[in-house]
């Protein structure tokens, strides 16, 4: 065991320290929150320029976990360079509601007890909640709570990285409740005389599992206007109202993000909503939402996310929490197909990097050190998909996102980003295996001239190659590499703008 830890350690020193291919972009700085664009699968900023988001979250940058309350909190100011290093400009910041929870599946014996902490209402009791501490009062606030939210998200934005404020998580309350887990919406576990049902039942989903106001929805809008008040002036912020809440939830998640989108209203910034999938429901549910992005359940997004709600298409930002969870058990190269064929789609992919929690069920992390449950350091193992998260939002930044489209059909791989006017076209093509393939590149006369570039997204190499013709309906193309390939084409005098 010590001799595979100091490999593992000696691994990842050795990843930190090897020549990069090539440097990471820098985030330029953010001015104002996202706003729709003229082309529906992203986000652009107040001067115009679209911003494809791309990014790892992990569970524990907001909160401090602990498997005995004793762990040290997480180094945020070396998860925001951890981020900038890989390329990722988007994150979430995720709130756990209870103060304990259980049954996390981190080991393959009993799973450890985590305390999460800070929480956002005062613990002034009178009396005892279930996890030991103080009952809760729901009409106070914890100052602390919220002051480290600000602090860590305008970090965020220093660095230029969006951030995902989860506001609830449903996750959470659907698999890792246990009966001392304090949370405060529970009868027992608060002085307002609020319960959420737990005692009486086995999920203690009545927090939101509704279909009308009541007295929690009360205290649940209080908390969101708080944190809004905290957020508003930040131009980094992304909102998400909960991930992975029962399918009971709809209504009370449309009603957070009419609530959220009434109280921004008459504020300084309004930032965009986003709406994970609910668990066993389909994702037309999200796509028929009023959100402006959503992360669906499915694990390559399609390629067009409309509905009947307003907007009526929205972002979509795939995120493997929700889509490719096991991602773990399949190869590298199934991972990066996971990413460049979001990319290829017209979507984002956010990585639910397991980071510093300890999780070797599995394997799923063994990240270096670990004690209490968290870690010193990331375990190697997800190193070439990090950066690749960062490859792809290169390329996406080299198309003019504001004309591009998914159109497979011009690729025999199935994969291809593209625009075609008759001068100024380009393609960007993701061969998922390797090997040849055809591109249709007749929407430019023979006469016109593409450039040729190769990427290797297992090694990060570029490779260009001579310019070609245009013109062909079948141009043959062999990747100068074995394993995933990506090709981007581009007439020779410039993409039309």
């Amino acid at each position: 065991m010590i001799f595979s830890r100091l490999k593992t350690a000696l691994l990842w020193a050795a990843i930190l320290v090897a020549p990069q291919r090539s440097r990471p972009q820098e985030n330029p700085r953010i001015a104002a929150p996202l706003v729709p664009s003229v082309n529906p699968h992203y986000f652009q900023d107040p001067g115009g320029r679209i911003v494809p988001l791309s990014g790892s979250q992990t569970w524990n940058t907001l909160q401090d976990w602990s498997s005995d309350g004793s762990g040290p909190g997480l180094d945020f100011n070396a998860f925001v360079q951890f981020l900038t290093s890989h390329g990722h400009n988007f994150t979430l910041l995720w709130r756990v509601e209870q103060p304990r929870f259980c049954s996390l599946p981190v080991s393959d014996g009993p799973p450890p007890e985590f305390t999460v902490s800070p929480q956002p209402w005062r613990r002034t009791g009178p009396g005892n909640a279930t996890d030991g501490g103080l009952k809760f009062d729901l009409t106070q606030f914890d100052q602390a709570y919220f002051d480290r939210l600000r602090a860590r998200t305008l970090a965020l934005d220093k660095a230029g990285i969006y951030a995902g404020i989860y506001l609830f998580t449903g996750e959470f309350l659907n698999l890792y409740r246990c009966a001392n887990d304090g949370y405060p919406f529970t009868g027992a576990n608060n002085v307002n005389g609020v319960d959420d049902g737990y005692i009486r039942g086995p999920q203690g989903n009545g927090s939101i599992d509704m279909t009308a106001p009541n007295a929690i929805t009360r205290y649940q809008d209080a908390f969101v206007d708080k944190t809004v008040d905290t957020l508003n002036d930040l131009p980094n912020v992304l909102w998400i109202v909960s991930e992975e809440a029962p399918p009971t939830s709809l209504w009370w998640s449309d009603h957070l993000i009419a609530h959220l989108r009434a109280y921004e209203s008459g504020k300084p910034f309004q930032h965009p909503v986003g709406y994970a999938a609910p668990i066993r429901t389909p994702d037309s549910a999200i796509y028929d939402s009023d959100a402006d992005w959503v992360a669906p359940g499915a694990t390559i997004s399609p390629a067009s996310s409309c509905g009947s709600g307003k907007p009526a298409c929205k972002v979509n930002i795939n995120d493997s929490d929700h889509s490719y969870w096991e991602m773990w058990l399949q190869t590298p190269q199934q991972n990066r197909n996971y990413a460049w064929e979001n990319l290829l789609n017209g979507n984002s992919v956010l990585f639910m990097d397991p980071y510093l929690v300890y999780y070797p069920r599995q394997n799923r992390n063994n990240c270096l050190s670990p004690a209490h449950g968290v870690c010193s350091g990331p375990d190697p193992r997800y190193e070439i998909f990090r950066k690749n998260l960062g490859y792809t939002r290169r390329y996406a930044e080299k198309l003019n996102l504001a004309r591009v489209k998914p159109q497979g059909s011009l690729s025999t791989t199935g994969f291809c980003l593209a625009q075609t006017p008759p001068a100024g076209a380009e393609y960007l093509i993701y061969a998922p295996h390797g090997g040849r393939f055809a591109v249709d590149l007749s929407a430019m006369p023979a006469s016109r001239r593409l450039k040729v570039e190769w990427f290797d997204p297992r090694t990060g190499a570029v490779v260009d190659k001579d310019p070609i013709p245009a013109g062909a309906r079948a141009q043959s193309f062999t990747p100068p590499f074995s394993g995933d390939a990506a090709l981007y084409l581009v007439d020779a005098a410039g993409h039309a703008r």
